[in-house]
């Protein structure tokens, strides 16, 4: 039997990756934006190491022909693939800087100094910033090439060829670029009608020699960067206080293994040589880079340049039905209301917050928590609810990546406040976004729930495309209710039917749906699917996929990064098409659309075709039920 064609998801992200640096290389893309994609590319990459290829090496060491069998790949030759494509998009990364986007920044008579020297004129500015703004930042390290260095985490650092003046002694020079205390990128003064900007790192370069007093610097310094694991496990979540064991694994997250060690190729393999023993960076995490690392400060660069090269931005629109009415929870009473994000304005959430904070007939205000702004004005909004004298209760997970300790510490604050806080589920985390106000009016209980896709953060709202919907639908908001029951009292009693649920029923009704168009498709009626999701990898469902293509079902994927099902394979997934849908605005939104012999059924979702999120997390799917806003 033929086994079903399967691509590793981390392998696929990779292509993903190249998709984002594809947008920096094409023309047509406003220059300041493909500058902001090369940033996004170095960010992506970089988490990437720190957390997924961090996982891998882990699963790599255990060296055992059953860890394998059972995971159904080798991490090794995932290893190999993913560092052989990294490999080629750094060196494409390094071409299209400077063959396309330095030559462009020129007609916009922009110079970013590189190796070139300076212009004398220059030179003076050069040394005072250094010696004003830069020196009191800087850590030097000198060491015989035969003794230990501990790099930090993310940090970046030179690292020059010394010689010891008072005994000829060789050493080594270490020194770190403050990224974190000054701007990469500085501006100096015109000349000629010409921006001139010169990195940090080059600033430093042209001081080696004061920086290094009683040393004779040989040759040049080369620019060096590491990344440690910074992926986490919580061995036992269900004894002992869970929040106490996140906090005590952040604050160890910066002290990991080293998975990945960036340096400039052109430094001599003898140094090289040095620098890793010294380092203790194992063969297999070194990659190649250039003369710069840590280009996700390219951002820093677009807010430089940005009066420079001015493009067209459209802002958030009004939704002119809300924009009219005095109140969203009124209004929305009447009918459901969706938005979608960036292009809608985010303050009809914050007015949903902020008006059930003051009606003195809501008596409850519950919601999920998962990533939240770190000046988050939702919270703001049910702290003042709660001081209003309102129930307000609040699951915070506390094991969202990078959020742990906004997280913690806004949840601290609302526990002051008199809000009830719920703290994450052992062994599951809860990824859904949902929020429901409960009224007391005239004996009547009325609920007006609020679900999306994305996150209630109104930074992120910004730039992540997503979709919420605002609704009083009377069997939608009593499921809701009844899953924020479990989410407070860990009891299963709950039935969904509307909703989609993680843990409860999102799997199985993911599959019956496509059955649904498998016999749609047989009995000769109209069938296809039509998902948008960010990553899919859960094999249960991909396999139902290639069921559905070979019974003739349509089937279009629009997956924005890793992806482990493979499309347009003779016998498997011919009716399969896959796509990307990358821009400027991050596509977030997760939408299932499935044909039902013409009754289309559409939900929008927390979710994500993957096996952690339909299998060890909490997630909510809901469905689009009024025609106008289906269409």
């Amino acid at each position: 039997m033929v086994e079903p064609p399967y691509v590793h998801r981390d392998v696929n992200w990779c292509d993903f990756n190249a998709r984002v640096l594809s947008e920096a290389k094409d023309n047509s893309v406003p220059l300041l934006d493909r500058i902001k994609f090369m940033a996004i590319f170095s960010s992506n990459l970089d988490e990437f190491f720190r957390i997924k290829v961090a996982a891998l090496r882990k699963l790599n060491e255990l060296k055992a022909p059953k860890a394998t069998k059972w995971l159904g790949y080798s991490p090794k030759e995932v290893l190999q693939e993913i560092h052989t494509k990294v490999n080629q998009q750094q060196n494409e990364f390094g071409r299209i800087w400077s063959e396309e986007i330095l030559p462009s920044l020129m007609e916009h008579k922009i110079h970013v100094y590189q190796t070139e020297k300076v212009l004398p004129y220059h030179l003076p500015e050069i040394i005072n910033y250094f010696r004003v703004q830069v020196q009191g930042y800087l850590h030097l390290l000198i060491k015989r090439h035969d003794k230990g260095v501990t790099l930090k985490n993310r940090g970046i650092y030179l690292v020059v060829p010394l010689i010891r003046e008072s005994d000829k002694k060789e050493l080594l020079g270490y020194v770190n670029i403050p990224t974190k205390q000054l701007n990469r990128f500085i501006e100096l003064t015109p000349v000629d009608g010409i921006s001139y900007v010169i990195s940090l790192d080059d600033i430093m370069r042209i001081n080696l020699s004061s920086l290094f007093s009683g040393y004779k610097v040989i040759g040049k310094a080369y620019s060096i960067k590491l990344n440690r694991d910074e992926d986490y496990e919580i061995e036992d979540e269900f004894t002992g206080n869970l929040v106490d064991k996140i906090t005590e694994k952040i604050n160890k997250r910066m002290e990991g293994d080293p998975v990945r060690f960036l340096y400039d190729g052109n430094i001599p393999k003898a140094l090289l040589t040095r620098i890793k023993s010294c380092c203790s960076i194992p063969d297999s995490g070194i990659v190649v880079g250039g003369r710069y690392h840590n280009l996700n400060d390219f951002f820093q660069l677009t807010e430089l340049l940005s009066k420079k090269l001015v493009g067209e931005r459209l802002g958030p629109m009004p939704h002119l039905e809300l924009e009219r009415s005095s109140s969203v929870l009124k209004a929305i009473e009447d009918r459901d209301y969706m938005l979608h994000f960036p292009y809608h304005r985010y303050d009809y959430v914050l007015r949903f917050f902020n008006e059930a904070a003051i009606d003195p007939t809501v008596k409850e205000i519950k919601v999920t928590l998962y990533r939240i702004s770190k000046k988050s004005q939702i919270a703001q909004a049910l702290i003042s609810a709660a001081q209003n004298g309102k129930r307000v209760t609040v699951f915070v997970e506390v094991k969202a990546r990078y959020d742990e300790l906004n997280n913690l510490q806004w949840a601290k604050e609302m526990s002051k406040a008199g809000v009830t806080i719920i703290y994450s589920l052992p062994g599951v985390k809860v990824h859904a976004k949902v929020a429901l106000v409960v009224k007391q009016k005239d004996g009547k209980k009325i609920r007006y729930a609020y679900l999306a896709t994305g996150n209630f953060n109104e930074k992120t709202a910004l730039v992540y495309a997503d979709h919420g919907l605002l609704t009083t639908h009377t069997a939608i908001t009593k499921e809701l209710e009844g899953l924020f029951g479990y989410l407070k009292n860990n009891s299963r009693k709950v039935k969904f039917k509307h909703l989609l649920v993680a843990g409860f029923n999102m799997k199985q009704r993911l599959l019956a749906l496509i059955d649904n168009e498998i016999a749609s498709k047989r009995k000769g009626k109209e069938a296809f699917v039509i998902i948008k999701v960010n990553g899919m990898d859960e094999r249960e469902i991909i396999e139902k996929l290639y069921e559905a293509s070979n019974a003739g079902v349509r089937i279009q994927l629009i997956v924005r990064a890793g992806c482990s099902l493979v499309p347009g394979v003779k016998g498997f997934s011919e009716h399969i098409s896959a796509h990307r849908l990358v821009d400027m605005c991050l596509e977030h939104a997760r939408v299932y659309w499935f044909c039902n012999g013409g009754e289309d059924q559409i939900y929008l979702s927390s979710a994500d075709w993957m096996n952690r999120n339909l299998n060890r997390r909490i997630e909510v799917g809901f469905p689009v039920l009024e025609k106008e806003l289906k269409e």
